[in-house]
């Protein structure tokens, strides 16, 4: 049995509709068409439910069910084929076509939009109608600006150097040193060894002059122990020049010592032409003055500030002897085992018949110890024996080198005599002085030229007429320059011993020391003005001659033949 409500959804069901979706006009109906069956049926029973008289009934009730169906559901369409299911009368409204006919206005509105403008467009281009063509990307495009911009840094930095740095004249010298012009050095390295004296090691700021070094070494080569020389040092301020005596030392250094942890050893520079003899590098011993304003000026300086330089000035040759063109000695090394043995040097003086070279005597103070460990840590030091007198106040001052005057004396090249005023025993007197020594040899040509034989002592008119007319002294004199051989140097016909073969330099010293060493024919003298007056004589400053020798030299028979004052 279906009730009233049942129907009443199961006819909207079939439908596809709901309650609140059947419209105005299909209200009635529905009511109808329920009233009849409620009207049939006051029990609430459906047809067919089981009446023996309802055959007849039923076709009755089906025809009229039939009717209301069809005026119950028959909608008349007010939408288009299309559309999925009836809708409400106001959307098929607003779905319909309109019909009017267009009447244009007189007066009309146009909406217009404009577009964004371009990133790089500007108030002028954006309001042309002119079409932009667009830019073609080339392989250069990119590239161009970029080579102008590093071309332009270039004649910039150019342009500065030019006009606003001037060249240095050195940048470009092919020598190290020029004795007319100054040359820049760098300050590399500084050790204080007291409160006054200070050990500065420099190094060219060029290196230009390095291509011509390797080829030319012999005659490029600054350290040579023929002679002693010394370079002058600027002081720009109040430009002012002091001469300063360099040294073949350098600073080894490592990643220890730059960091602190360790200070650099300082080493003989061994002349070698493959490292520009260490790039060029000297050090300076230098005693600091209150009032000298050079020598503050020097160990004022810090690690790589510059110094001005001009030289070298030869302060002073040794005489020369025929055994420098048959033997050279070998250079002093760090290490005395490394140094090689003049094994054929008494072979040569017997088999050229040449004499011995002069021993010497140096008396230094203070710094001016400086020319002799010039000259015995150089290429070619000087070969005879040499006894170093040194003066100071402390005997701290001689701390660096103390380590090489050592293995000097083992070497049994020299003999150091301190002479220090804190001990004023030691401190030098008349009792260290001797009689020079007769020279051993003497070249004609220094005979000529000083009017004496200086051996000998005999005048020039005695001289003349022992040996002879203008002639033979014209032969003489062309023998002497042209290097040929003179009568007493002609090599013996003797047959000459074998010497004997040591290892090293040390292994030789230990014979050599064992010997006398006679005294000393020439003599040098380094210090301060009143040292050196005290030793030889003061200098005549207003010429800068040597003036004659007294004090404890000339006490002692030397003169001006046999000593010179630096």
């Amino acid at each position: 049995m279906f009730g009233f409500k049942s129907v009443r959804s199961l006819a909207c069901r079939s439908r596809g509709l709901s309650a609140g979706r059947i419209g105005t006009r299909t209200q009635p109906a529905l009511c109808a068409f329920l009233r009849n069956v409620h009207g049939n049926n006051p029990d609430g029973k459906l047809p067919g439910d089981g009446s023996k008289d309802s055959s007849q009934n039923k076709e009755v009730a089906q025809h009229n069910d039939d009717a209301n169906k069809n005026e119950l559901f028959h909608v008349q369409s007010q939408s288009s084929a299309s559309a999925p299911a009836p809708m409400d009368s106001g959307i098929a409204k607003l779905m319909k076509k309109d019909v009017k006919p267009y009447v244009p206005k007189l007066k009309h509105q146009r909406l217009s939009y404009e577009y964004p403008g371009l990133p790089n467009e500007d108030d002028f281009t954006k309001h042309t109608d002119k079409i932009k063509k667009p830019k073609r990307v080339g392989r250069w495009t990119s590239v161009m600006p970029k080579l102008l911009v590093f071309g332009a840094v270039i004649w910039g930095a150019y342009v500065v150097k030019v006009w606003y740095y001037a060249s240095d004249d050195d940048a470009e010298s092919s020598e190290l040193l020029d004795p007319k012009t100054f040359h820049k050095f760098v300050v590399t390295h500084k050790h204080q060894i007291d409160r006054d004296h200070f050990l500065v090691e420099v190094k060219p700021k060029y290196n230009n002059w390095q291509y011509s070094y390797y080829a030319h070494y012999d005659n490029k080569s600054i350290w040579n122990g023929d002679k002693m020389w010394s370079v002058e040092v600027k002081q720009p301020d109040i430009m002012v020049v002091r001469s300063y005596t360099p040294l073949p030392l350098y600073f080894m250094k490592s990643e220890n010592t730059r960091s602190g942890k360790k200070e650099p050893l300082l080493r003989v520079i061994e002349n070698d032409c493959e490292d520009h003899d260490k790039g060029g590098t000297m050090t300076f011993y230098i005693k600091k003055y209150d009032d000298g304003e050079v020598s503050r000026y020097i160990v004022n300086k810090k690690v790589g500030e510059e110094l001005e330089l001009r030289g070298p000035h030869v302060e002073y040759k040794f005489p020369h002897h025929p055994l420098n063109a048959l033997h050279e000695r070998p250079i002093f090394r760090d290490l005395p085992s490394q140094v090689e043995a003049e094994t054929l040097v008494e072979s040569v003086k017997r088999e050229h018949n040449v004499p011995d070279y002069d021993n010497l005597d140096f008396y230094g103070a203070g710094t001016g110890i400086a020319p002799i460990l010039q000259v015995l840590f150089s290429r070619n030091p000087y070969r005879g024996f040499v006894n170093v007198h040194y003066s100071a106040k402390s005997d701290s001052e001689l701390d660096p080198f103390k380590r090489f005057l050592f293995f000097l004396e083992k070497l049994d090249r020299i003999k150091l005599i301190n002479h220090i005023d804190e001990f004023p025993r030691s401190m030098l007197s008349a009792k260290d002085m001797h009689k020079p020594n007769v020279r051993n040899y003497i070249s004609g040509l220094r005979e000529e030229t000083e009017g004496r034989d200086i051996s000998s002592g005999i005048d020039a008119d005695a001289q003349k007429e022992k040996t002879g007319s203008e002639a033979e002294k014209f032969k003489l004199r062309m023998s002497i320059l042209d290097a040929a051989e003179t009568p007493g140097e002609k090599p013996s016909n003797v047959p000459i011993e074998r010497a004997p073969w040591y290892k090293n330099a040390l292994e030789q010293a230990r014979v050599t020391s064992l010997r006398q060493k006679p005294d000393a024919a020439l003599a040098l003298v380094c210090g301060p003005d009143g040292y050196v007056d005290y030793v030889a004589g003061g200098k005549d400053l207003a010429t800068g001659e040597q003036g004659p020798v007294k004090g404890l030299l000339g006490e002692s028979g030397w003169d001006e033949t046999n000593v010179f004052k630096l």
